[in-house]
């Protein structure tokens, strides 16, 4: 394979992602060029599961801004997927139609099972652990999945993210302790529906931009660079987001503005996820579902990848 240069767009329920990769003949690859708009699509989304106009809106008006960077670039291949919002959209026909009516790119809708995996496939490629779980929390879905001896065992799409779980629970600009009690239950209610999700006593992964955002937030606050954590110190970050309000929690280091609002309900779906599997300790990667797919489709057949997707040759 000759070098390539490839851009993928991740039409997300909390923001629209653009990662220029080139792509090495080994089948490596290096990020060189990024941008993210936070769309909040979630927000688009009605109460009979329409994205309205305003949220197709959003996403045209993304891809044409992605797409002056795409067209200044050497890039030969543009791989376009979606996730929860256009995944749980009843117009989700429309819309991809739109979308390659506007800008001529065609978007695959990723199944939970795909979303799952590529996130796996991304986190298992960059540690060193056997045995251990990952969770990817986005924007309107939560994909948790157990790995034994470096393969994917199961998994699970759960239909909440940060951006729902904050407009249903922790909505107000201070949150109290009874939206958080309600917050933690429901969470709990969710997780141990699954008994390989409370027999599982493994390393939690975290991938995605929350875990990204709550590794952030800890090295500041304990001037490391590590990546592992420990049960303990998710909770205490999240006792003192909880007592801030948005605009307090513009001012704690690491933490994103365009996150004050969904960074708590996010943090406290790890933290409910390690209490439950009593994990060791909480690893935040800084790998993402994007990294899966690029492994996936040019380097399939290295250690911890082989199953068959659309992505792959």
């Amino acid at each position: 394979m000759k070098e390539k240069i490839v851009a993928l767009i991740d039409l997300g329920s909390n923001s629209i992602r653009l990662a220029i990769y080139k792509i090495h003949p080994d089948g490596n690859y290096e990020e060189i060029k990024k941008d993210k708009v936070a769309a909040r699509l979630m927000n688009h989304l009605t109460t009979n599961a329409h994205l309205n106009s305003e949220g197709v809106d959003i996403i045209i008006n993304t891809l044409k801004q992605f797409q002056q960077v795409i067209d200044s670039l050497r890039v030969s291949e543009v791989i376009g997927f979606a996730t929860a919002v256009i995944r749980k959209a009843v117009n989700q026909e429309e819309i991809l139609s739109i979308i390659k009516m506007s800008t001529g790119y065609s978007f695959s809708v990723l199944s939970e099972y795909e979303e799952a995996y590529y996130g796996f496939l991304g986190v298992i490629d960059s540690i060193a652990i056997k045995d251990g779980m990952t969770i990817d929390i986005g924007g309107g879905s939560t994909e948790v999945t157990l790995f034994h001896n470096r393969e994917m065992v199961q998994y699970h799409s759960f239909s909440f993210g940060a951006v729902s779980l904050n407009n249903e629970f922790t909505s107000t600009k201070q949150v109290s302790s009874k939206q958080l009690k309600k917050l933690r239950a429901f969470l709990f209610s969710n997780f141990q529906s699954l008994s390989w999700i409370t027999d599982a006593k493994h390393p939690v992964i975290g991938i995605g931009g929350t875990a990204r955002n709550l590794g952030k937030m800890y090295q500041a606050k304990y001037s490391t660079l590590q990546q592992e954590m420990k049960v303990e110190e998710i909770n205490s970050i999240a006792r003192e987001l909880a007592l801030l309000s948005h605009n307090e929690r513009t001012k704690v280091a690491g933490l994103s503005k365009k996150r004050k609002d969904i960074i708590l309900p996010g943090i406290e779906t790890i933290a409910a996820l390690t209490q439950i599997t009593q994990a060791p300790y909480f690893h935040f990667s800084k790998r993402s579902l994007r990294d899966g797919i690029l492994l996936g489709r040019y380097r399939m057949g290295d250690e911890g990848t082989g199953k068959s997707t659309r992505f792959n040759h």
